[in-house]
């Protein structure tokens, strides 16, 4: 352990942005064991802008944190190249799109500053991804990528800036071993006995965002969402939403209105979520009678959406759920390290954005047959409440050896290997595939399912109800964090309605400022997110938490007389307030 320390602080520099000249500064670290998601999550290079900073970096299995208090004007370079040293490797254009970055500047910052610096730069906007505030810029034609990240950072320390990573679908494994004939999986999660009680409703919507749909598909077309607001093929706006004739969802990959299928994959996941059922033909979904939002994001051989494509996707759902759709759920059955190796905090905000609208955002586990608590698989080993990431289990109900696990990041199990769905070849086709990619969507149609039955369930006590109902498994009990495989019909009977009960919803410190602990009571697997709207209050504990928890906050040394900021735990508000007559 020691080792490692020396070896982090002989690779930290400290660098003074007005001067040239490097100089070292003690930085003492302190180490532990990772017990929660735990990965790098600062903004390419960590910034820091002065006074006391808590900082906290991963390297394998440990995470590595510090208090430090740092002049004004300093930032730190290197240590994350020296942390992720695969994430920005030899083979960075398969990894990111070339001659491309997504910017971020402070908020507050002036459209002049940030034209200026694009300008001095040789960058050029091209995209201004949503309300997200992120924008894609194309660089200068010869220049490093790396290198362009660390200008932006020279020029502006409060701008955040990464590379557009790729993202590529999950592989699905066509080893003998994995093929399994047959829907068992529906009678594995108990949907027959959850049929009893509720079979779906044609208010709910999904997204399911993947390779496209076959549209005409016999036990799809029903199923289908429609834009209500929308006249087809007259080529006009009718609703006003920015997207011409998006009768069925949109295709974000080509950018047009038909996300008809071309791959295959998002057909099987579609079927999986919502094959019309009682209708006489082919298969039965985990919902009967459910609609699905089509969202493209993949061509026909499945391996170059970017993060602009899919932030672009997360904020269409996003736009729709605002504008009255009753999406509930999204299915997400893609990932992986050759397409996101580093931590790609774009894509992350607008999941997070996604979620805080209300949608759950159920993503596969991936299918490298790793422990993602040291190897995280993105977008579903994200810290976020919104997330809900599912592991692959067999007809035994054992874990399908390539499905990834992790008893923090990797919340159920549900069936992956050898699902039998509906295929794109022609309207009739059906056949197996096996993969996380299958187990995401029994848990999104679970999800939609239990959204039809209990429609005054939030997202979050849709999730703590799925994890909490499960069946219990030894073979689960150190694999996921809920231990279990999916069970529908103990989630349509056992809700957990998740509320969150604050020991103090406004505290007050003296100008000297110092600790606060605020103590959140919520049912087990309820989870809930910490956000300090002042610069001045600091998130101690981790950013996301869960259950019955303590929050520790640190309010820095106040130069005035009185002040006041918030703290919002999962959107409720916690009032700090400092002045001279404060009780401490």
């Amino acid at each position: 352990m020691a080792a490692i320390v020396q070896g982090l602080e002989r690779q930290i520099v400290v660098l003074d942005v007005v001067g040239s000249i490097p100089t070292s500064r003690p930085i003492s670290f302190s180490c532990r064991q990772i017990t929660k998601r735990s990965w790098l999550t600062s903004k390419g290079f960590p910034i820091i802008k002065g006074g006391p900073l808590f900082v906290s970096y991963t390297l394998g299995a440990l995470t590595l944190q510090t208090f430090m208090k740092i002049p004004t004007g300093l930032f730190l370079i290197g240590v994350f190249l020296t942390l992720l040293p695969n994430a920005f490797g030899q083979k960075d254009q398969e990894r990111f799109v070339k001659n491309e970055l997504l910017v971020k500047f402070e908020s507050g910052s002036s459209l002049a500053a940030a034209e200026a610096l694009h300008a001095r730069l040789g960058s050029r906007v091209v995209e201004q991804l949503g309300e997200s505030g992120w924008q894609r810029v194309t660089i200068r034609d010869g220049l490093d990528l790396m290198e362009a990240i660390a200008r932006y950072q020279r020029s502006d320390p409060s701008v955040q800036v990464q590379p557009n990573f790729y993202y590529r679908l999950l592989a699905t494994p066509n080893d003998p071993q994995y093929s399994n004939p047959g829907l068992y999986g529906l009678s594995r999660i108990s949907a027959p006995s959850a049929w009893d009680i509720a079979t779906g409703s044609s208010s709910v919507v999904v997204a399911n965002i993947d390779t496209g749909m076959r549209l005409t598909h016999e036990d799809l077309v029903s199923n289908l969402w429609t834009n209500p607001d929308e006249i087809a093929g007259n080529g006009v706006d009718d609703d006003n939403n920015g997207f011409v004739d998006d009768m069925n969802g949109w295709d974000f990959r080509f950018n047009d209105n038909d996300p008809s299928d071309q791959h295959g994959h998002g057909t099987h996941t579609g079927g999986t979520i919502g094959a019309a059922g009682n209708n006489g033909v082919g298969i039965v979904g985990v919902n009967w009678n459910v609609r699905l939002m089509v969202i493209k994001i993949y061509n026909a051989a499945g391996n170059d959406t970017t993060s602009a494509m899919l932030i672009n996707a997360y904020n269409y759902v996003r736009m729709m759920k605002l504008r009255g759709v009753n999406i509930r759920v999204s299915n997400n059955s893609y990932g992986g390290c050759q397409e996101a190796c580093g931590y790609d905090q774009a894509t992350k905000d607008a999941i997070d954005a996604l979620g805080d609208a209300g949608v759950l955002n159920v993503f596969a586990a991936g299918n490298s047959g790793q422990n993602t608590e040291t190897t995280p698989f993105f977008p579903g080993s994200y810290n976020s409440p919104s997330i809900l990431n599912v592991a692959s289990s067999t007809s035994d109900d054992t874990r399908s050896g390539f499905s990834n696990y992790g008893t923090v990041s990797v919340d159920l199990a549900a069936p992956g290997s050898g699902v039998y769905s509906t295929t794109f070849g022609s309207n009739s086709g059906y056949g197996n595939m096996s993969g996380t990619s299958m187990a995401a969507p029994h848990v999104s149609g679970a999800a939609a399912l239990l959204a039809a039955h209990n429609p005054s369930l939030s997202s979050a006590s849709i999730k703590a109800t799925l994890m909490n109902t499960v069946d219990q498994l030894p073979a689960w009990q150190s694999m996921v964090k809920s231990g279990g495989r999916l069970n529908l019909a103990n989630a349509l009977q056992n809700p957990t309605v998740c509320s969150y009960q604050l020991s103090s919803s406004s505290v007050t410190l003296p100008t000297k400022g110092g600790a606060v602990h605020i103590t959140v009571s919520a049912p087990q697997n309820c989870d809930f997110s910490v956000k300090s709207d002042s610069k001045w209050i600091s998130v101690l504990t981790p950013a996301v938490m869960s259950g019955n928890a303590v929050i520790s906050l640190w309010v820095t040394v106040n130069p005035g007389i009185t002040r006041s900021g918030t703290v919002r735990v999962n959107g409720s508000p916690i009032t700090v307030t400092q002045s001279r007559t404060g009780i401490f």
